[in-house]
This record gives C-alpha cells, sequence and structure tokens, in this order.
C-alpha cells in the first residue's frame, strides 16, 4: 500500500514538473533577453515612455547633507530621480575622475555634465595618477583643446585677473548675498583681482608687454632669449602641457605600474571650431558624455529616458525663472560656452609655428590619441608628426559612444593637427625660412 502512494506521487510529480517547466523557461528566456537588450548599444524599440519601463528601474539617488557633510544613496524611480525638488544626483565618484586641464573647456564641463565624478584642478595630482595606475579608477575623462589657442588663452586670462600695481579692483576674494557667496577675479574679473602673485604679474606685463607672441617668438629656436622663455612658460598658471597632465600614460617608468585594475577608458571631450563652422561641438560631446556614463550603468533604454526626464526639468525650471524674473546663477566668466580658435589675430606666423613647435610633443599626443602612426592616415602625414609612444588606452580616446560621435570627436582633433600642419613638419626648415617663403 505505502510503496503503491509512493509511485502515485512520484508519478505526480512528474507529470508537475512537465507541466511547469515550459512557462519557467519561457519567463527565464524572457527576462535574459530583457537583460541582454538593455546592455548593447543600439535602441531595442523598448517603449521607455510605457508604465511598465518606469515600474522596473531603480535608480541610484545621492545626495548630499551640507550641515552634516554626509553622503546618502538610495534607490528610487527615474520618475521620483527628477522630480520637482528633488536632490537627487548621480554619482560615479567610485572609479571615475575628470581632468580639468585649464583653458580647455574644463569650467564648461564642470558646469553642464551634471555627474558627480572626481575632479582634478588646477595641477595633477600624483595620488589620483596612482589609483588610476592600480584603481579603484579606471576611467578618466579629459578635456582637449588646441596646445597653442589654450596657451593663448591663458596668457591672456592671467594678465587679466592678476593685480597691477595702482589696480583699483578689490584684491582677493569677498564673501557677497544672502548665501555668501565667495566670489573674486575668477568669477568677476570687472570688480575683483587675484592677489599674492606678484612675480608672475611683473613677468606678464613687463617682460612680455602683456602680449603672447612676445613671449611665442622668444621660444623659437633660434632665439637667443629661448632659455628664460622656457623658464617664464612653466610660471605662466594653466600652462602645464597634455604631456605634463598624462605623463603616467606617457613615461615609460610609470606606464609599467599601470595593472589589470588601473585604467580601463580614456573618454576625451575635444574643444575645437573647425573651419566654416560657427561653434565647437563640445556641449554635444558633453551631452554623449552623460549618455554614455547613464548607459554604461542602467543601459541603453534607462538612459534615454533619463536624459529626456532630465530636459524636461531643466525646461521647466528655465520657465520658472523666467515668470519669476530671477536673475540667472551666477558662472565662472571664464568658462566660456562658445570657444574659438582666437579671438583676435594675437600670434604672428613666426609666434605661432614657434609655440606649435615648442608644443609639438602635445601634438604629437593628440595624434597618438588617434590610433596608429603618420603612414596609416593620409591627411596626417601632412603634418610630418609621429605620433608618441604611450599606453595603449591613449588610443581610445574617441571610441566611446554611438558612430556619430566617434566621427565627430577623431575630426575634431584631426582639425587641432591640419591648423598647425604646416609649422609641425620640421623637415620643412626653421620657422624663420617657413614665414619668409610664404
Amino acid at each position: 500500500m505505502g510503496r503503491s502512494l509512493s509511485r502515485q506521487r512520484m508519478t505526480l510529480y512528474v507529470w508537475l514538473t512537465i507541466a511547469l517547466l515550459p512557462p519557467l523557461l519561457l519567463n527565464f528566456n524572457s527576462l535574459l533577453k530583457l537583460t541582454q537588450d538593455s546592455s548593447t548599444e543600439d535602441h531595442d524599440g523598448i517603449d521607455i515612455d510605457h508604465p511598465s519601463f518606469i515600474d522596473r528601474v531603480l535608480l541610484q539617488c545621492t545626495t548630499f547633507d551640507r550641515e552634516t557633510k554626509t553622503t546618502s544613496v538610495t534607490n528610487v524611480t527615474p520618475d521620483d530621480f527628477y522630480a520637482e525638488g528633488s536632490k537627487c544626483g548621480h554619482s560615479f565618484k567610485e572609479d571615475t575622475v575628470a581632468f580639468h586641464v585649464g583653458k580647455g573647456g574644463g569650467g564648461t564641463l564642470m558646469k553642464h555634465l551634471g555627474i558627480g565624478v572626481n575632479w582634478v584642478h588646477p595641477l595633477p595630482k600624483s595620488s589620483i595618477n596612482e589609483q588610476l595606475q592600480s584603481g579603484p579608477l579606471r576611467t578618466l575623462i579629459f578635456n582637449v583643446r588646441d596646445p597653442v589657442d589654450r596657451f593663448i588663452s591663458a596668457f591672456n586670462w592671467r594678465s587679466i585677473i592678476l593685480c597691477h600695481p595702482n589696480d583699483e579692483r578689490h584684491r582677493g576674494k569677498k564673501k557677497i548675498g544672502k548665501g555668501k557667496r565667495t566670489v573674486g577675479g575668477t568669477k568677476r574679473p570687472d570688480e575683483f583681482c587675484k592677489d599674492h602673485y606678484e612675480e608672475e604679474e611683473i613677468m606678464l606685463r613687463e617682460t612680455y608687454e602683456s602680449n603672447p607672441n612676445v613671449l611665442a617668438e622668444a621660444l623659437c629656436h633660434d632665439s637667443p632669449l629661448r632659455p628664460r622663455a622656457e623658464q617664464d612658460f612653466g610660471n605662466i598658471h594653466h600652462s602645464t602641457t597634455l604631456t605634463q597632465w598624462l605623463d603616467f600614460l606617457i613615461d615609460p617608468r610609470l606606464v609599467k605600474n599601470i595593472t589589470n585594475d588601473g585604467i580601463q577608458k580614456f573618454l576625451v571631450l575635444p574643444v575645437e571650431k573647425r573651419s566654416g563652422a560657427n561653434e565647437t561641438l563640445f556641449e554635444k560631446h558633453i551631452e554623449n558624455l552623460q549618455r554614455h556614463l547613464l548607459k554604461n550603468r542602467y543601459g541603453v533604454d534607462a538612459s534615454d529616458k533619463m536624459m529626456q526626464l532630465a530636459q524636461e526639468k531643466k525646461v521647466k525650471k528655465e520657465e520658472e525663472e523666467r515668470r519669476l524674473n530671477k536673475p540667472k546663477r551666477e558662472t565662472h566668466l571664464h568658462s566660456s560656452s562658445k570657444f574659438h580658435n582666437s579671438a583676435k589675430p594675437m600670434l604672428t606666423k613666426l609666434g605661432e609655428c614657434c609655440l606649435a613647435r615648442y608644443l609639438i610633443d602635445d601634438y604629437r599626443l593628440i595624434q597618438s590619441m588617434l590610433g596608429g602612426g603618420k603612414a596609416s592616415n593620409i591627411d596626417l602625414a601632412i603634418a610630418g608628426l609621429d605620433p608618441l609612444d604611450a599606453h595603449p588606452v591613449i588610443q581610445k580616446a574617441c571610441t566611446w559612444g554611438n558612430e556619430q560621435h566617434k566621427q565627430e570627436c577623431r575630426g575634431d582633433l584631426i582639425s587641432m593637427l591640419m591648423r598647425r600642419a604646416k609649422y609641425l613638419d620640421e623637415s620643412k626648415g626653421s620657422c624663420s625660412a617657413i614665414v619668409s617663403a610664404e
């Protein structure tokens, strides 16, 4: 009798298993497909406005309490994350750092990115470089502007904001307004100036006549002033070169310290106004960076929805500010949202050539970011440049985002090289010879 009941139970278990297994497998396969689809680069056609999409996604809401100076993280829906009055923010600080390279769009990047990352400014930090070599930092964001343009901008900016003799502007910083915000020459150069930089100010004003071209021509190879000019170049704030910022990816003694737990992604945002263009693509690059970071964490469809909600929240805020006639929040005046190759023709042809050649390793680094040697690209061969030997991650500079972004990123870098091509090819002779032949 007992054996008969056992056989009946066993038979029942077998039939139940046969009946229930297909639906379970179907649900598992559907879930697996959904997970796979959400991690692909291309949109998979899911309706991101459908309620079920919102219900199944939770975002990491990072908030910071100014009083206790503590950070907390909770999981919320996209609608709650972007709701009016929400203090939620995205944070990628656990593995991502941005090098804010001075006078190269870093202020604009900080203003518009809207995603929490570690920032390094105004100089490289060895402690951060070590974390990029062995972890936990694995993603580096890097803004790149044409080296000659960037130096001219740095020279002119320092000439403006540094206190000079008989300066009637307020020296140093001051707390203003109800919130006691600290302002100074960086934010309000018309009212404030930066003090305690007397040697740099005298050097800019007296030695180089507040004119970057005087320094540029002093850097010519055949100039007797070159040794002094090289030293003075390095004493100008924001003059740190691209190769100095990325020395841990270039110097063989430092490159050997990079482990498998170190840097994996190198995301470059070029700042370049191409010939014939009215503006740069920089803000578009920043938007692509936002989408790229969010996609890698949450998937394509979720990132699309978040970009949509963020834009809707921004529009509502701007409409409310207009309705209340609320003045726009003060921003860094030295960080322009539009970058021009040169606001004025500040350099002679000789000065441009000598400065470009002095910064030739920065241009070689830019070519390295494009990948391959000069023979692999007929356009770049015109520049006569050999790329720098650097860590392979350098070649990933423009390999992120969608195909359109990749092409635009590369196009901007190529534009920087081609604008200086006739001066960067040292086989054509000295700068004096090239300029005389024009």
